[in-house]
C-alpha cells in the first residue's frame, strides 16, 4: 500500500500535479483519511454482518452491543461513509475532467488557447469583430544567438502583453512557433487598429529581461473583419495582410483593405511565404 501511494506520488511529481510541499501535504492527508474511512466502514460492515449471524465471540459482541437497533445505525453510518466517499471520487473526477478539458484547450507555454480552442471560440463567436494574427520578428534570430530559452521568455512576454491589451471577453490564442490570433470582439474598426497598434507598440518598448542582458523584439501584424465570411476566408485574408506587413520592413500593422496600396509587383513575382 505506502509502495503504491509512493508510486503513485512519484508519478504526479512528474507529470507537475505537486507544485510545493502544501500540495505534497495535501494529498498525503487526503489520502490517510480516505484509507482510514474505507478501514472503518469495511470493519464496522463485517462486525455488523458478524453480529447480525451471532459469529461474534460473546464477550465482544456484548462490549460493542451489537443489536437490531444498533446494527441499523452501524448500517447507516457505514452508507453515509460509502456516499462520502462515492461523492468525493466524483468530485475529484470532475475536477480532473475539468482541468483536462482546460489543459487541451491551452498552449503550455504561454497559458493561451491554442489552435484548435481558438478556432473553436472563432467557430462560436458569430461572423462579427475582427481577427488579428501576430508574428514575434526574427524569433529565429533570438533562438540561434541566446538559446531557445530566451526564445521562450520572449514567447510568455508577447503573451501576457496580448492578453493585457486584450482581455475577455476578447480571445487570444497561440498558433504555433512564433505566430499568435486575436479575436478582437468588437465592431468598431478603428478601436480594433487601435488595440492592435497598442499591443505592438508595447511589446517593442518593453525588453525581455534575461541572465545575460535584454532583448528587444518587434511584432508584426495582419488584421481581417469577420463580416460574416467563412473561418477559412477570414484567416487567409489576415494572414496575407500579415506577411505584407512583414514584407514591407516589419513592426507594424496592416489591414486587409490595405492590400491594394502595398503590394508591389515584383512580391506578385517573387512569390513564395518566406518569413
Amino acid at each position: 500500500m505506502l509502495r503504491r501511494l509512493a508510486l503513485w506520488m512519484r508519478a504526479r511529481m512528474d507529470v507537475g500535479t505537486f507544485e510545493t510541499k502544501a500540495d505534497i501535504s495535501t494529498f498525503v492527508l487526503h489520502t490517510v483519511l480516505v484509507a482510514t474511512v474505507m478501514a472503518t466502514a469495511i470493519y464496522l460492515t463485517v462486525a455488523a454482518v458478524l453480529a447480525h449471524f451471532d459469529l461474534l465471540p460473546y464477550p465482544f459482541a456484548a462490549a460493542l452491543r451489537f443489536g437490531g437497533t444498533t446494527t441499523i445505525l452501524i448500517a447507516s453510518s457505514v452508507t453515509a461513509l460509502l456516499a462520502w466517499l462515492i461523492g468525493s471520487a466524483a468530485h475529484e473526477l470532475a475536477i480532473s475532467r475539468a482541468e483536462f478539458e482546460r489543459l487541451s484547450r491551452t498552449d503550455m507555454l504561454s497559458g493561451l488557447l491554442n489552435r484548435r480552442a481558438f478556432t473553436e471560440e472563432m467557430a462560436a463567436g458569430g461572423g462579427e469583430g475582427s481577427l488579428a494574427l501576430f508574428d514575434v520578428d526574427r524569433l529565429k534570430a533570438v533562438n540561434d544567438r541566446h538559446g531557445h530559452a530566451v526564445g521562450d521568455a520572449v514567447i510568455v512576454a508577447v503573451s501576457e502583453e496580448l492578453l493585457r491589451v486584450f482581455p475577455p471577453p476578447h480571445a487570444v490564442g497561440r498558433f504555433g512557433g512564433e505566430e499568435f490570433a486575436v479575436l478582437v470582439r468588437s465592431e468598431d474598426r478603428d478601436d480594433c487598429r487601435l488595440m492592435v497598434e497598442e499591443a505592438r507598440r508595447s511589446v517593442a518598448s518593453h525588453p525581455v529581461e534575461w541572465a545575460e542582458g535584454t532583448v528587444f523584439v518587434t511584432l508584426s501584424a495582419g488584421i481581417a473583419d469577420r463580416a460574416g465570411r467563412p473561418l477559412e476566408s477570414v484567416f487567409e485574408a489576415a494572414d496575407r495582410a500579415l506577411y505584407l506587413a512583414k514584407s514591407v520592413g516589419r513592426d507594424r500593422a496592416v489591414h486587409e483593405d490595405e492590400a491594394t496600396e502595398l503590394l508591389a509587383p515584383r512580391r506578385r513575382a517573387a512569390g513564395g511565404r518566406g518569413r
